[in-house]
């Protein structure tokens, strides 16, 4: 072979590395065929998402601090419910087998504070759907008459993108019968656009989807030993086999061969069975008064700290815990506390 066509072949063949180089290292597409771009963001410049249907509103934001979402869902101001303390509802109860319903008064609830506390799952599921922002048709600018029949008109409801410092306001559509889907109208250039109705019921401002509830977000594999304290007194524990639940083993680091059914099994209700049934908001204390921890569970892997977790009861009576993944206590199921009676055959000598 000549040494020119040996040039051509090797000029040829670094093209081709080039264009391979450059396909796999351009961005995978993120807008299908059949969506169109509402607004251009990125899970970076992403800062904030804002809903509120004219009285409650949720937010959802990354804090530059841990990289995690957090979630607060509130009242806006001057909409909160003012409740009369005296107030109360009668409504009817079983009543005896034999004697019918029987009226109870029941106290109305007051509404829960303002709070924020950190987003689970559904809400990284739900920061995704928002880099970018995209939905199923662009309708462009449409004569008020049919704005007015999409739900646009007075609708109450508002969504606020926060993009690299910049905000966007959109209008959001009303629930109207008959309609699929939800719209929202971009208020700076007026188009509107059509948007799966799934974006606005995780949106809901009156529920706890997105809320946090795990009290850790590590799996039980990924720590090997865990240290006990009730008081001043204490039990350091060893964990083997974890990769499977099933064949996990649990044993007093003193004592690494033999293992302890009554600590693993213990352990195991700490781990698999505690119950959250309210979430507090950061900075918030239950209000019959701030729970005293009595149990503490440090959890360790290869000698690092992995996570851990407090249980406390308050003045009244209720049980709680706290732990490396929760914004402050969260209330835990009834029961709970036999759990700290039991941590003391636990770490007995």
């Amino acid at each position: 072979m000549k040494a020119r066509s040996v040039s051509i072949y090797g000029a040829l063949a670094v093209v081709g590395l080039s264009a391979a180089y450059l396909t796999w290292q351009r961005p995978k597409e993120t807008v299908k065929a059949d969506q169109v771009t509402v607004l251009e963001a990125t899970k970076q410049s992403l800062e904030q998402v804002h809903f509120d249907d004219g009285t409650r509103f949720v937010d959802v934001a990354r804090r530059a601090g841990d990289g995690r979402l957090w979630v607060t869902l509130g009242y806006l101001e001057g909409k909160r419910p003012v409740v009369d303390a005296g107030l109360s509802v009668e409504v009817l109860d079983g009543g005896a087998p034999d004697g019918g319903a029987l009226p109870v008064t029941v106290k109305t609830p007051e509404p829960p504070p303002n709070r924020t506390t950190r987003a689970n799952e559904r809400g990284d599921t739900l920061w995704g759907r928002f880099t970018p922002f995209v939905g199923t048709r662009a309708l462009g600018v449409l004569p008020d008459a049919k704005l007015d029949e999409l739900g646009l008109v007075n609708s109450g409801r508002t969504l606020e993108l926060t993009i690299a410092g910049a905000t966007r306001r959109l209008v959001a559509s009303k629930p109207v019968s008959g309609i699929i889907g939800s719209y929202v109208m971009d208020e700076k250039t007026k188009e509107v656009f059509l948007l799966p109705s799934t974006v606005f019921s995780e949106l809901d401002p009156s529920s706890t989807l997105l809320v946090d509830r795990r009290l850790h977000t590590f799996k039980q594999s990924e720590f090997d030993a865990f240290t006990v304290k009730l008081g001043a007194t204490s039990g350091d524990f060893v964990q083997t086999g974890a990769d499977v639940p099933v064949t996990a083993k649990v044993a007093k680091k003193a004592s690494p061969d033999k293992p302890d059914e009554m600590a693993k099994n213990w352990h195991d209700k700490i781990w698999n069975r505690l119950i959250v049934t309210e979430v507090l908001g950061e900075g918030e204390v239950p209000k019959v008064g701030e729970p005293k921890p009595a149990l503490r569970i440090d959890y360790s892997l290869r000698g690092a700290a992995k996570g851990w977790l407090e249980v406390g009861t308050d003045p009244a009576g209720g049980t709680w815990a706290r732990s490396e993944n929760t914004a402050t206590w969260v209330l835990i199921h009834q029961g709970a506390e036999e759990l700290v009676l039991e941590a003391k055959k636990i770490i007995a000598p």
